[in-house]
């Protein structure tokens, strides 16, 4: 099921699905002209509508403005939890350096929210695999060398090293801490208040999947990406920032289609 998830969504990321559109535009060339070229058309239009500050702003928006940046006081006892990201441990350096920059942007919103807690009684928790490719560390092992770097309590943080994805993050959680972590009301985590900190376009989903599951958890979302800038200008950082958002918003059909089906 995840990898049939990984397989259907990046068939509509912008260039994937640019790419099916000119193959089809080619196929059909011969029989059907003007058919082949509007989908030359299409592929160009769909394609600089996603790398334009306006198209890529335009899908992160509605996302990103759903939840504030957590900052008030921290309560005496909670859990942090960073959903994970990825990471590469055959680059060169220190923890941090192997981490993608939406890791780093979420363990550093983790780190600092753990140290804004007077009592040490709040807790850390990271989590992520290997992600499947030439990694020898799981993500989760790997942010914790980085946080540990960060100036964080290596006895302050827990580990959950085989959540692939963000629903299997939450039932790692929930598994951890036994029924307690599906007990309704403040403190829902062994008696402490959950903190759910991720990138501000995946936060909805992520708390939509939390909620779904029993928790009670308060958003604390970082790596904020949609700028505003000049609606012509064109860049791949944009394209970047719109496949981001779609990834979000067919996830989120997913999660409603699995929570429909029972599964």
């Amino acid at each position: 099921m995840f990898l049939l998830k990984k397989v259907f969504s990046q068939m509509f990321m912008p260039v994937p699905f640019a790419v099916i559109l000119l193959l089809v535009a080619l196929w059909q060339f011969g029989r059907r002209p003007k058919l082949a070229k509007s989908l030359i058309v299409a592929s160009i239009l769909w394609l600089g509508m996603l790398a334009s500050s306006f198209g890529s702003y335009w899908l992160l928006w509605p996302l990103e403005q759903q939840f504030a940046v957590y900052d008030k006081p921290m309560p005496h006892s909670c859990v942090v939890m960073v959903l994970g990201s990825g990471h590469d441990d055959g680059i060169k350096g220190e923890a941090r350096h192997q981490l993608s920059t939406t890791a780093l942007a979420r363990l550093t919103e983790g780190v600092a929210l753990v140290k804004k807690a007077a009592s040490k009684d709040c807790m850390l928790v990271l989590s992520g695999w290997t992600g499947g490719g030439s990694n020898h560390t799981s993500h989760a092992a790997e942010m914790k060398q980085a946080a540990v770097e960060m100036g964080a309590d290596p006895a302050r943080i827990l580990t959950l090293d085989e959540a692939k994805d963000t629903i299997e993050e939450a039932l790692a959680l929930r598994q951890t801490f036994g029924a307690s972590a599906t007990d309704v009301g403040d403190e829902v985590v062994g008696g402490r208040k959950l903190f759910v900190v991720t990138s501000a376009s995946h936060m909805p989903r992520a708390m939509e999947i939390f909620v779904g599951l029993g928790f009670d958890p308060v958003a604390a979302p970082t790596d904020f990406l949609g700028r505003q800038d000049h609606w012509w200008r064109l860049s791949t950082e944009n394209l970047d920032n719109s496949a981001k958002a779609m990834h979000e918003y067919m996830g989120t059909v997913w999660l409603r289609i699995r929570m429909l089906l029972g599964f």
